[in-house]
C-alpha cells in the first residue's frame, strides 16, 4: 500500500479484501484518524485513514483494504494498493526506541523495499480499545 511517500505492508493473512471506497458515516466521538463507519458486507466497519493514523501527508484515499484486527474488521483508507510481495525478515528491523511511543503504535517493523522506506503494520493495534468502545456506543444509537 502507498501512503504519502511511504510504502506500508500487512501480513497477507490479515487482509480480507480490497475495494473502492464506500460511503462513510462520520462519527463525532471518533479520533481524527477514524473517518467513520462504512457498511461492508452488511455490517458497520470502522474506516481508518492510514495517512492520518501515521501522521503522514498524503493524497486522498482511493481504495479500502479490509483487514482483521483481532476478532474485528477495519477498513484502511489508502492511496494505492501496490500488490503483494514477499518481504524477508532480514530486510526488516524492530521499531527504533524513539518511535516506540509515537502515535504510530501500529507499526510492527521498519524496513526497505526497492530502496523505499517500508512500514510493516500490526493490525491488532490499529484502533485502541477505548475507540472500539466508543464506536460500539455509536452503532447502538
Amino acid at each position: 500500500m502507498k501512503v504519502g511517500e511511504f510504502r506500508c505492508a500487512l501480513p497477507l493473512r490479515h487482509v480480507l479484501e480490497t475495494m473502492r471506497p464506500l460511503p462513510i458515516q462520520p462519527l463525532a466521538c471518533a479520533p481524527d484518524f477514524v473517518l467513520g463507519l462504512s457498511v461492508i458486507r452488511g455490517e458497520p466497519v470502522p474506516v481508518v485513514d492510514l495517512a492520518s493514523l501515521l501522521q503522514i501527508p498524503s493524497d486522498p484515499p482511493s481504495r479500502f483494504v479490509v483487514v482483521r484486527a483481532g476478532d474485528r474488521r477495519v477498513a484502511l483508507a489508502v492511496e494505492l494498493i501496490a500488490g503483494t510481495r514477499a518481504v524477508t525478515p532480514q530486510s526488516l528491523s524492530s521499531v527504533p526506541p524513539l518511535l516506540a511511543g509515537a502515535p504510530a503504535v501500529s507499526v510492527a517493523a521498519i524496513g526497505s523495499l526497492d530502496k523505499q522506506l517500508l512500514l510493516v503494520l500490526e493490525t491488532a493495534c490499529l484502533i485502541p480499545d477505548e475507540v472500539w468502545a466508543s464506536l460500539a456506543g455509536s452503532e447502538e444509537r
